[in-house]
């Protein structure tokens, strides 16, 4: 049966062109088994490929006849090939994480066939220190970043001895709890509910644009046009490094903080220093567009979008560290007081209002030509606190690879797992240069505020 999309996921597919594919990923690391035989990488291949059925929302593919997609529905692929979804690679000697960044960076910079269903997963072997990779990515459209990455973590076992199925197998179907229907009173409800939901999401955006543009409270157009405000193309690259999380957890409490503090602070501190190199800092605070997850864990197999962009200010006008750090602080705080006084139906309604003219921008092709609504995307998805396997073998990192758009040619993404907090920068090559060197600098903004 024929699932339609919802407007939010529609928007997805209506966005992609070929400088700007609309999916999102993940790259892991894992340990080979010390004990493991020579043929190790094929039977994991084996394992991946060889699975009784595959489940949704991995079995399903777009179905649509009006131009724009705007019927655009979910149904099975009656065809599916597993062999084309699932690949096996190998990287060039000496298989160094350079290597496996720039492949990554290749491999996301390609479109998913939409005539298939919108997920792809390879398998890298040759990575020195006796690892392998897996680098999975999916269409925004099929499941919004943060569930991706629970989705993918949840089908992992918590030992080495535990046998769960590959990811997409048929039989996390059969593993499926039924869930609750909702009773015919709360859906009336909502109907009758959504015209003031949208007039109280209207008076939230309100609200936000009479604020002054110097205040730390931000919204859209509210931030400068930067070098990271242009078009893009279909090139990218992937930066990736892990941060010690009880380090970061240290330099929260030195500032009586949180960690997303420190973490946002380290994206100021790192975005000041890049701008300074292209001697391209503006003289207001750059606005990041960070998208806050609606749902919990257990609810990423359903697929599809749930979150909601908030905007914050990065204060990258303020040389001190620690100034900077409090102006971020106080940003972040009215988000979450104003979240936390909107009902959800509220939310759901300030979020199309908000993300529209992200996507006409995109559609008509005016972003990347006129003001930007916010700089640059930054998203902090909270991960496993335990160790993970994949088919016996020990996850030791995992990093998000995320989207750029036209007029927005940055996404800094981070996932916390075990003791680690996973930082994974993507960009458009061809429009901002040396993006690696975010690295250094995420680096020398958190020393400063330890």
């Amino acid at each position: 049966m024929a699932r339609k999309l919802s407007i939010m996921d529609s928007g997805w597919l209506m966005m992609e062109t070929r400088e700007t594919p609309m999916h999102v990923g993940g790259l892991a690391l894992f340990a080979i088994p010390e004990d493991a035989p020579s043929d190790y990488m094929e039977s994991v291949y084996r394992f991946m490929v060889e699975v009784d059925g595959v489940c949704r929302p991995f079995s399903q593919k777009i179905q649509s006849r009006l131009p724009g997609r705007l019927d655009a529905a979910w149904v099975e692929d009656r065809n599916f090939d597993i062999d084309y979804h699932v690949r096996h690679s190998a990287l060039p000697r000496p298989g160094r994480v350079r290597e496996l960044l720039a492949l990554v960076s290749r491999l996301h910079a390609q479109r998913l066939d939409p005539g298939r269903p919108l997920w792809e997963s390879y398998l890298i072997e040759g990575l020195e220190g006796n690892r392998f990779a897996l680098y999975t990515k999916m269409h925004h459209s099929m499941v919004d970043g943060m569930a991706g990455m629970h989705l993918m973590q949840s089908r992992m076992a918590s030992s080495a001895d535990e046998n769960l199925p590959a990811p997409w197998s048929g039989e996390w179907d059969k593993r499926k709890k039924p869930r609750k229907k909702s009773v015919a009173v709360a859906a009336k409800a909502g109907v009758l509910d959504g015209a003031g939901s949208v007039r109280r999401g209207a008076g939230q955006l309100v609200d936000l644009l009479r604020l002054p543009k110097d205040s730390n409270v931000k919204t859209i157009y509210r931030a400068p046009k930067t070098v990271l405000n242009r078009r893009v193309t279909g090139a990218r690259r992937f930066a990736a490094q892990s941060w010690s999380l009880p380090r970061i957890k240290a330099a929260a409490k030195k500032h009586n903080g949180t960690v997303n503090d420190i973490f946002l602070a380290m994206c100021g501190g790192a975005m000041r220093r890049y701008l300074e190199t292209l001697d391209a800092l503006p003289a207001e605070p750059l606005v990041a567009q960070v998208p806050v997850s609606l749902r919990s864990a257990d609810q990423a197999e359903g697929g599809g979008n749930a979150i909601t962009t908030v905007q914050v200010s990065l204060a990258t006008h303020i040389a001190s560290p620690l100034g900077r750090l409090v102006a971020i602080q106080e940003s972040m705080q009215a988000v979450k007081t104003r979240l936390g006084e909107m009902q959800k139906s509220d939310i759901d309604a300030y979020t199309v209002m908000t993300n529209m003219p992200l996507s006409l921008g995109q559609v008509t092709g005016l972003s990347g030509r006129v003001s930007p609504m916010f700089n640059l995307v930054i998203s902090n998805v909270p991960g496993p606190k335990d160790t993970l396997y994949f088919n016996g073998a020990e996850l030791l990192a995992s990093y998000p690879v995320s989207l750029v758009l036209h007029g927005y040619a940055l996404n800094i993404t981070v996932v916390s797992y075990k003791d680690s907090l996973e930082f994974g920068v993507i960009g458009c090559r061809d429009t901002l240069p040396h993006i690696q060197r975010f690295l250094d600098y995420f680096e020398a903004s958190l020393a400063e505020l330890e």
